[in-house]
């Protein structure tokens, strides 16, 4: 195959969000979602990476973090409700959902593998 060149390559990937499991206590959970990202080039990354560091406090770096998500994520797919059903992606939901400590992590760890030339863990 060969290799294609384009402005900003867009993905889908499999995220997996590891969260405590209600029925038994002490234990994970996997739920499994698919993520669109859009992949900045190195001059993006390092102008962003520019902006992070002249950041003053937490909750300016914390902000930007989610904006920079935002700014990368375009779709997910298979987030449901606490009834099962379909949670449409918007801006508002992925804000939601990135105020959970497992979302991030989830969504931060499948963005490395994408970013590191890593095929998806097993299972995902």
């Amino acid at each position: 195959m060969k290799f294609v060149l384009v402005q900003s390559p867009t993905v889908w990937w499999p995220v997996t969000v590891r969260v405590p499991d209600d029925a038994t206590p002490g234990k994970m959970s996997e739920q499994k979602l698919k993520v669109q990202f859009v992949i900045r080039d190195r001059d993006q990354t390092l102008d962003r990476q520019e902006e992070y560091a002249a950041l003053e406090t937490e909750r300016e770096r914390l902000a930007f973090e989610e904006d920079d998500m935002v700014s990368i994520i375009r779709g997910w797919d298979g987030v449901v409700d606490g009834n099962g059903n379909p949670v449409p992606f918007s801006e508002e939901m992925l804000r939601a959902a990135w105020k959970k400590a497992w979302f991030r992590l989830g969504v931060n760890l499948a963005l490395q593998e994408i970013l590191l030339g890593k095929e998806a863990q097993t299972g995902n």
